[in-house]
Protein backbone atom coordinates (compact mmCIF):
# COMPACT_ATOMS: atom_id res chain seq x y z
CA UNK A 1 0.00 0.00 0.00
CA UNK A 2 1.37 3.42 -0.92
CA UNK A 3 1.88 5.96 1.80
CA UNK A 4 0.28 9.40 1.54
CA UNK A 5 2.26 12.01 -0.28
CA UNK A 6 5.30 13.04 1.70
CA UNK A 7 5.00 16.59 3.11
CA UNK A 8 7.19 19.29 1.59
CA UNK A 9 9.85 19.96 4.22
CA UNK A 10 11.43 23.39 4.14
CA UNK A 11 13.63 22.90 7.17
CA UNK A 12 17.01 21.21 7.07
CA UNK A 13 17.04 17.56 8.10
CA UNK A 14 19.22 15.55 10.43
CA UNK A 15 21.00 12.78 8.57
CA UNK A 16 22.80 9.83 10.07
CA UNK A 17 26.36 9.60 8.83
CA UNK A 18 29.79 8.42 9.89
CA UNK A 19 31.23 4.97 10.44
CA UNK A 20 29.47 4.39 13.73
CA UNK A 21 26.07 5.52 12.50
CA UNK A 22 25.93 7.94 15.44
CA UNK A 23 27.55 11.06 14.05
CA UNK A 24 25.15 13.68 12.73
CA UNK A 25 25.46 16.25 10.00
CA UNK A 26 22.97 18.74 8.64
CA UNK A 27 22.05 18.59 4.95
CA UNK A 28 19.06 19.97 3.07
CA UNK A 29 16.40 17.56 1.88
CA UNK A 30 16.80 18.77 -1.70
CA UNK A 31 20.43 17.70 -2.03
CA UNK A 32 21.77 14.47 -3.50
CA UNK A 33 19.83 11.28 -3.02
CA UNK A 34 16.54 12.77 -1.87
CA UNK A 35 16.21 15.06 -4.87
CA UNK A 36 17.08 12.26 -7.31
CA UNK A 37 14.63 9.88 -5.66
CA UNK A 38 11.80 12.37 -5.84
CA UNK A 39 12.47 13.78 -9.28
CA UNK A 40 13.35 10.58 -11.17
CA UNK A 41 9.77 10.22 -12.35
CA UNK A 42 7.04 12.30 -10.78
CA UNK A 43 4.33 10.04 -12.22
CA UNK A 44 5.92 6.83 -10.99
CA UNK A 45 3.70 5.12 -8.40
CA UNK A 46 6.67 4.33 -6.17
CA UNK A 47 8.45 7.68 -6.45
CA UNK A 48 6.71 9.39 -3.53
CA UNK A 49 6.93 6.53 -1.07
CA UNK A 50 10.61 5.97 -1.85
CA UNK A 51 11.32 9.70 -1.58
CA UNK A 52 9.70 9.61 1.86
CA UNK A 53 11.80 6.66 2.94
CA UNK A 54 14.93 8.30 1.52
CA UNK A 55 14.52 11.68 3.18
CA UNK A 56 17.48 10.89 5.48
CA UNK A 57 19.40 8.97 2.81
CA UNK A 58 20.37 5.31 2.81
CA UNK A 59 22.45 5.75 5.95
CA UNK A 60 19.50 7.17 7.83
CA UNK A 61 17.51 3.95 7.49
CA UNK A 62 17.61 1.33 10.20
CA UNK A 63 17.07 -1.52 7.72
CA UNK A 64 20.10 -0.40 5.72
CA UNK A 65 22.20 0.02 8.85
CA UNK A 66 21.35 -3.54 9.90
CA UNK A 67 22.27 -4.80 6.44
CA UNK A 68 25.59 -2.94 6.53
CA UNK A 69 26.41 -4.44 9.93
CA UNK A 70 25.66 -7.95 8.71
CA UNK A 71 27.71 -7.60 5.51
CA UNK A 72 30.65 -6.00 7.32
CA UNK A 73 30.78 -8.78 9.90
CA UNK A 74 30.15 -11.61 7.45
CA UNK A 75 32.88 -10.61 5.00
CA UNK A 76 35.31 -8.61 7.16
CA UNK A 77 34.68 -5.48 5.09
CA UNK A 78 35.27 -2.18 6.92
CA UNK A 79 31.97 -0.60 7.79
CA UNK A 80 33.33 2.79 6.77
CA UNK A 81 33.94 1.50 3.23
CA UNK A 82 30.39 0.16 2.88
CA UNK A 83 28.90 3.38 4.20
CA UNK A 84 30.98 5.35 1.72
CA UNK A 85 29.34 3.45 -1.15
CA UNK A 86 25.87 4.38 0.09
CA UNK A 87 26.53 7.94 1.21
CA UNK A 88 25.89 9.71 -2.09
CA UNK A 89 23.83 7.01 -3.78
CA UNK A 90 20.36 7.83 -5.05
CA UNK A 91 17.31 5.62 -5.51
CA UNK A 92 15.68 4.16 -8.61
CA UNK A 93 11.89 4.01 -8.10
CA UNK A 94 11.39 3.30 -11.80
CA UNK A 95 13.19 -0.02 -11.35
CA UNK A 96 10.67 -0.98 -8.66
CA UNK A 97 7.78 -0.11 -10.98
CA UNK A 98 9.23 -2.17 -13.82
CA UNK A 99 9.79 -5.13 -11.52
CA UNK A 100 6.28 -4.79 -10.08
CA UNK A 101 3.99 -3.56 -12.88
CA UNK A 102 0.63 -2.23 -11.80
CA UNK A 103 -2.45 -4.25 -12.77
CA UNK A 104 -4.58 -2.79 -15.57
CA UNK A 105 -7.15 -0.22 -14.55
CA UNK A 106 -10.85 -1.14 -14.74
CA UNK A 107 -11.93 -1.16 -18.37
CA UNK A 108 -8.37 -1.01 -19.62
CA UNK A 109 -7.58 -3.77 -22.14
CA UNK A 110 -5.14 -6.43 -21.01
CA UNK A 111 -2.28 -6.95 -23.42
CA UNK A 112 -1.88 -10.67 -23.91
CA UNK A 113 1.44 -12.38 -24.33
CA UNK A 114 2.45 -13.04 -27.92
CA UNK A 115 5.22 -15.38 -29.05
CA UNK A 116 5.23 -13.76 -32.49
CA UNK A 117 5.74 -10.30 -30.97
CA UNK A 118 8.39 -11.53 -28.54
CA UNK A 119 10.23 -13.37 -31.32
CA UNK A 120 10.18 -10.30 -33.55
CA UNK A 121 11.65 -8.21 -30.72
CA UNK A 122 14.47 -10.60 -29.82
CA UNK A 123 15.28 -12.59 -32.96
CA UNK A 124 14.70 -9.95 -35.65
CA UNK A 125 16.63 -9.59 -38.89
CA UNK A 126 18.93 -6.85 -37.56
CA UNK A 127 19.89 -8.96 -34.56
CA UNK A 128 20.57 -11.93 -36.82
CA UNK A 129 22.85 -9.81 -39.01
CA UNK A 130 24.64 -8.43 -35.96
CA UNK A 131 24.98 -11.93 -34.55
CA UNK A 132 26.58 -13.25 -37.69
CA UNK A 133 29.04 -10.37 -37.66
CA UNK A 134 29.77 -10.98 -33.95
CA UNK A 135 30.43 -14.66 -34.64
CA UNK A 136 32.77 -13.84 -37.52
CA UNK A 137 34.68 -11.25 -35.51
CA UNK A 138 35.27 -13.60 -32.58
CA UNK A 139 35.28 -16.92 -34.41
CA UNK A 140 38.43 -18.27 -32.78
CA UNK A 141 37.15 -17.47 -29.30
CA UNK A 142 33.76 -19.05 -29.96
CA UNK A 143 35.41 -22.20 -31.28
CA UNK A 144 37.67 -22.47 -28.25
CA UNK A 145 34.83 -21.89 -25.77
CA UNK A 146 32.59 -24.38 -27.57
CA UNK A 147 35.36 -26.95 -27.28
CA UNK A 148 35.85 -26.43 -23.52
CA UNK A 149 32.22 -25.91 -22.51
CA UNK A 150 30.38 -28.10 -24.98
CA UNK A 151 27.94 -25.28 -25.67
CA UNK A 152 27.40 -24.40 -29.35
CA UNK A 153 28.81 -21.04 -30.39
CA UNK A 154 25.44 -20.05 -31.83
CA UNK A 155 23.67 -20.63 -28.49
CA UNK A 156 26.23 -18.47 -26.66
CA UNK A 157 25.84 -15.80 -29.34
CA UNK A 158 22.06 -16.15 -29.10
CA UNK A 159 22.09 -15.31 -25.39
CA UNK A 160 24.36 -12.28 -25.79
CA UNK A 161 22.23 -11.12 -28.71
CA UNK A 162 18.93 -11.42 -26.85
CA UNK A 163 20.38 -9.83 -23.73
CA UNK A 164 22.18 -6.77 -25.10
CA UNK A 165 22.29 -6.86 -28.92
CA UNK A 166 25.95 -7.81 -28.65
CA UNK A 167 26.79 -5.03 -26.24
CA UNK A 168 24.82 -2.22 -27.87
CA UNK A 169 22.31 -1.92 -25.00
CA UNK A 170 23.70 -2.88 -21.58
CA UNK A 171 21.31 -0.80 -19.48
CA UNK A 172 21.26 2.73 -18.10
CA UNK A 173 20.34 2.12 -14.45
CA UNK A 174 23.09 2.67 -11.82
CA UNK A 175 23.58 -0.85 -10.50
CA UNK A 176 24.23 0.06 -6.87
CA UNK A 177 21.21 2.35 -6.65
CA UNK A 178 19.01 -0.13 -8.49
CA UNK A 179 19.86 -3.12 -6.33
CA UNK A 180 19.61 -1.08 -3.15
CA UNK A 181 16.16 0.22 -4.12
CA UNK A 182 14.92 -3.25 -5.04
CA UNK A 183 16.48 -4.74 -1.91
CA UNK A 184 14.82 -2.35 0.52
CA UNK A 185 11.80 -0.86 -1.26
CA UNK A 186 10.41 -3.47 -3.65
CA UNK A 187 7.18 -5.10 -2.45
CA UNK A 188 8.55 -8.54 -3.34
CA UNK A 189 11.80 -10.51 -3.75
CA UNK A 190 13.66 -8.35 -1.23
CA UNK A 191 15.77 -11.25 0.02
CA UNK A 192 16.96 -12.05 -3.51
CA UNK A 193 18.00 -8.48 -4.21
CA UNK A 194 19.69 -8.08 -0.83
CA UNK A 195 21.81 -11.11 -1.69
CA UNK A 196 22.65 -9.54 -5.05
CA UNK A 197 23.48 -6.21 -3.38
CA UNK A 198 25.75 -8.04 -0.95
CA UNK A 199 27.49 -9.79 -3.86
CA UNK A 200 27.96 -6.42 -5.60
CA UNK A 201 29.56 -4.92 -2.49
CA UNK A 202 31.97 -7.85 -2.28
CA UNK A 203 32.88 -7.34 -5.94
CA UNK A 204 33.46 -3.65 -5.33
CA UNK A 205 35.65 -4.29 -2.30
CA UNK A 206 37.69 -6.82 -4.29
CA UNK A 207 38.19 -4.31 -7.09
CA UNK A 208 36.31 -6.36 -9.67
CA UNK A 209 34.10 -3.40 -10.63
CA UNK A 210 33.73 0.24 -9.63
CA UNK A 211 30.28 -0.08 -8.15
CA UNK A 212 29.70 3.68 -8.09
CA UNK A 213 30.06 4.06 -11.86
CA UNK A 214 28.56 0.97 -13.52
CA UNK A 215 25.13 0.86 -15.13
CA UNK A 216 22.94 -2.13 -15.92
CA UNK A 217 19.37 -3.29 -16.35
CA UNK A 218 16.43 -2.30 -14.17
CA UNK A 219 16.99 -5.61 -12.31
CA UNK A 220 20.69 -4.96 -11.69
CA UNK A 221 22.09 -7.23 -14.43
CA UNK A 222 25.43 -6.18 -15.88
CA UNK A 223 27.60 -6.30 -18.97
CA UNK A 224 27.29 -7.94 -22.38
CA UNK A 225 25.73 -11.12 -20.94
CA UNK A 226 23.69 -9.29 -18.26
CA UNK A 227 24.98 -11.28 -15.30
CA UNK A 228 23.59 -10.56 -11.86
CA UNK A 229 26.36 -10.00 -9.29
CA UNK A 230 26.05 -13.52 -7.84
CA UNK A 231 26.28 -15.05 -11.33
CA UNK A 232 29.32 -12.90 -12.07
CA UNK A 233 31.01 -14.14 -8.89
CA UNK A 234 30.06 -17.79 -9.44
CA UNK A 235 30.28 -18.27 -13.20
CA UNK A 236 32.19 -15.43 -14.87
CA UNK A 237 35.62 -16.45 -16.17
CA UNK A 238 38.27 -14.59 -18.10
CA UNK A 239 39.11 -15.92 -21.52
CA UNK A 240 42.83 -15.21 -21.15
CA UNK A 241 43.45 -13.44 -17.81
CA UNK A 242 41.65 -15.84 -15.49
CA UNK A 243 42.09 -13.65 -12.43
CA UNK A 244 40.49 -10.59 -14.04
CA UNK A 245 37.08 -10.69 -15.71
CA UNK A 246 35.57 -7.75 -17.59
CA UNK A 247 32.06 -8.38 -18.82
CA UNK A 248 31.50 -4.73 -19.75
CA UNK A 249 34.29 -4.21 -22.26
CA UNK A 250 35.75 -7.61 -23.14
CA UNK A 251 33.53 -9.71 -25.43
CA UNK A 252 35.93 -12.65 -25.10
CA UNK A 253 35.26 -12.78 -21.35
CA UNK A 254 31.53 -12.52 -22.00
CA UNK A 255 31.62 -15.43 -24.46
CA UNK A 256 33.64 -17.58 -22.07
CA UNK A 257 31.40 -16.72 -19.13
CA UNK A 258 28.14 -17.55 -20.90
CA UNK A 259 29.60 -20.87 -22.00
CA UNK A 260 30.73 -21.57 -18.45
CA UNK A 261 27.33 -20.63 -17.00
CA UNK A 262 25.52 -23.11 -19.25
CA UNK A 263 28.16 -25.79 -18.70
CA UNK A 264 27.91 -25.43 -14.91
CA UNK A 265 24.13 -25.67 -15.14
CA UNK A 266 24.39 -29.02 -16.88
CA UNK A 267 24.51 -28.39 -20.62
CA UNK A 268 24.82 -31.69 -22.47
CA UNK A 269 26.97 -31.43 -25.61
CA UNK A 270 25.34 -32.63 -28.83
CA UNK A 271 21.92 -33.21 -27.20
CA UNK A 272 19.02 -31.63 -29.14
CA UNK A 273 17.26 -28.99 -27.09
CA UNK A 274 13.82 -28.91 -28.70
CA UNK A 275 11.61 -29.55 -31.68
CA UNK A 276 8.27 -28.08 -32.71
CA UNK A 277 5.22 -30.16 -31.85
CA UNK A 278 2.41 -31.08 -34.21
CA UNK A 279 -0.90 -30.97 -32.35
CA UNK A 280 -3.93 -32.77 -33.81
CA UNK A 281 -7.37 -31.32 -33.02
CA UNK A 282 -8.22 -34.14 -30.61
CA UNK A 283 -5.04 -33.82 -28.51
CA UNK A 284 -4.80 -32.16 -25.12
CA UNK A 285 -1.30 -30.68 -25.07
CA UNK A 286 -1.79 -28.63 -21.89
CA UNK A 287 -1.53 -31.86 -19.91
CA UNK A 288 2.11 -32.20 -20.96
CA UNK A 289 3.28 -28.61 -20.44
CA UNK A 290 6.23 -28.54 -18.06
CA UNK A 291 5.08 -27.59 -14.53
CA UNK A 292 8.58 -26.43 -13.59
CA UNK A 293 11.92 -25.70 -15.19
CA UNK A 294 12.74 -29.31 -16.02
CA UNK A 295 11.32 -32.04 -18.28
CA UNK A 296 9.03 -34.42 -16.40
CA UNK A 297 7.69 -36.61 -19.23
CA UNK A 298 9.23 -38.61 -22.05
CA UNK A 299 8.84 -38.12 -25.77
CA UNK A 300 7.14 -41.51 -25.98
CA UNK A 301 4.52 -40.52 -23.38
CA UNK A 302 3.69 -37.34 -25.26
CA UNK A 303 3.59 -39.08 -28.63
CA UNK A 304 1.26 -41.74 -27.21
CA UNK A 305 -1.27 -38.92 -26.77
CA UNK A 306 -1.15 -38.22 -30.52
CA UNK A 307 1.29 -35.30 -30.34
CA UNK A 308 4.18 -35.74 -32.78
CA UNK A 309 7.46 -34.03 -33.61
CA UNK A 310 7.66 -31.80 -36.65
CA UNK A 311 10.98 -33.55 -37.31
CA UNK A 312 12.29 -36.66 -35.60
CA UNK A 313 14.96 -34.89 -33.60
CA UNK A 314 14.31 -36.41 -30.16
CA UNK A 315 14.42 -40.12 -29.41
CA UNK A 316 11.34 -41.72 -27.78
CA UNK A 317 13.13 -42.28 -24.46
CA UNK A 318 14.35 -38.68 -24.17
CA UNK A 319 12.97 -36.89 -21.14
CA UNK A 320 10.98 -33.94 -22.41
CA UNK A 321 7.89 -31.87 -21.72
CA UNK A 322 5.95 -29.42 -23.83
CA UNK A 323 6.36 -25.68 -23.53
CA UNK A 324 3.58 -23.35 -24.63
CA UNK A 325 4.04 -20.20 -26.70
CA UNK A 326 0.73 -18.30 -26.78
CA UNK A 327 -0.54 -15.66 -29.18
CA UNK A 328 -2.92 -12.76 -28.61
CA UNK A 329 -5.66 -14.50 -30.61
CA UNK A 330 -5.50 -17.46 -28.14
CA UNK A 331 -3.64 -19.74 -30.55
CA UNK A 332 -0.78 -21.59 -28.88
CA UNK A 333 2.34 -23.11 -30.42
CA UNK A 334 3.96 -25.99 -28.59
CA UNK A 335 7.50 -27.32 -28.57
CA UNK A 336 8.95 -30.54 -27.25
CA UNK A 337 11.56 -29.21 -24.80
CA UNK A 338 14.38 -31.45 -23.59
CA UNK A 339 17.08 -30.99 -20.96
CA UNK A 340 19.17 -28.34 -22.73
CA UNK A 341 16.14 -26.14 -23.30
CA UNK A 342 15.62 -25.97 -19.55
CA UNK A 343 19.30 -25.25 -18.95
CA UNK A 344 18.73 -21.98 -20.81
CA UNK A 345 15.80 -21.18 -18.50
CA UNK A 346 18.34 -21.07 -15.66
CA UNK A 347 19.57 -17.89 -17.34
CA UNK A 348 16.06 -16.47 -17.52
CA UNK A 349 13.05 -18.30 -16.12
CA UNK A 350 10.88 -17.80 -19.19
CA UNK A 351 9.85 -20.29 -21.86
CA UNK A 352 9.66 -17.45 -24.39
CA UNK A 353 13.15 -16.28 -23.50
CA UNK A 354 14.69 -19.72 -24.05
CA UNK A 355 12.68 -20.17 -27.25
CA UNK A 356 13.90 -16.79 -28.56
CA UNK A 357 17.53 -17.65 -27.77
CA UNK A 358 17.23 -20.96 -29.63
CA UNK A 359 15.38 -19.35 -32.54
CA UNK A 360 18.16 -16.77 -32.87
CA UNK A 361 20.80 -19.51 -32.51
CA UNK A 362 19.24 -21.52 -35.32
CA UNK A 363 19.20 -18.46 -37.58
CA UNK A 364 22.89 -17.88 -36.83
CA UNK A 365 23.78 -21.38 -38.02
CA UNK A 366 23.37 -20.24 -41.64
CA UNK A 367 25.80 -17.60 -42.93
CA UNK A 368 24.26 -14.40 -44.20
Amino acid sequence: MLHPKAPRHRRRQLVLAGTSGLALELVPLTSGWAQRAASANTTDPYAEIIAERMRFGWLGRSDVQTFITDVAERHAIPRSWIEAQFRDAGAQPRAVSLMNPAPPKPGEPVRKRSWARYRSQHADAARIDDGRAFLREHRDVFDAVQKTSGVPATVIAGIIGVETKYGKFMGRYPVLETLATLAFDSPRRNDFFRQELEALLIMGRQGVVDIKSINGSFAGAMGLPQFMPSSWRNYAIGYTAKERVDLFNNPHDAIASVGNFLKMHGWRPDDPSHVEAVIPPSARPAEFVAPSLKPVHTVAEIQAAGITQASSRLSPWTRASLIDLPEEDDRVAYWFAAHNFFVITQYNRSFMYAAAVLTLAEALQTPG
